[in-house]
């Protein structure tokens, strides 16, 4: 084990969740739950998602994915000083991950011990690109 803290987060970014039928998913998310799509977001869905949805208060987001098998858990929120001192954090615990660069955010993505995956990600996209260097 390590001495160093272990690194804060923001919360929970988003939640993945896998649906059979994306547009019949989106459409009860709408009229059930009062969810509608995040418009900066939107581009990222090619068909078969992510589709990302947000509450009315703007507190809650889903990435719905159109696949089959298990989502893709839990995407935790974090800073770019915090996304940058997890990237170190993992590594130091030999945990695995793949940085993506999403245009507008940046994600990380790595394994539980029981190989469920789970993500960080951040909207600090500049101060990121530049700390990754």
């Amino acid at each position: 084990m390590s001495n160093m803290a272990i690194p804060s987060l923001c919360g929970v970014d988003h939640c993945h969740l896998n649906v059979d039928d994306l547009s019949a998913a989106l459409k009860w998310y709408e009229q059930v739950l009062g969810f509608n799509v995040v418009p900066e977001l939107a581009f990222w869905d090619e068909g078969k998602g992510p589709l990302t949805l947000e509450d009315q208060a703007k507190t809650i987001r889903l990435a719905l994915f159109e696949a089959d098998g298990r989502s893709k858990g839990i995407a935790f929120g974090a800073n770019a000083a915090q996304f940058l001192a997890w990237l170190e954090h993992l590594a130091q615990f030999d945990v695995k991950t793949f940085v993506a660069d999403h245009g507008v955010t940046y994600s990380m993505y790595f394994k539980d011990c029981a190989g469920n995956s789970h993500e960080i990600t951040s909207h600090d996209y500049d101060a990121i690109k530049k700390g990754l260097k």
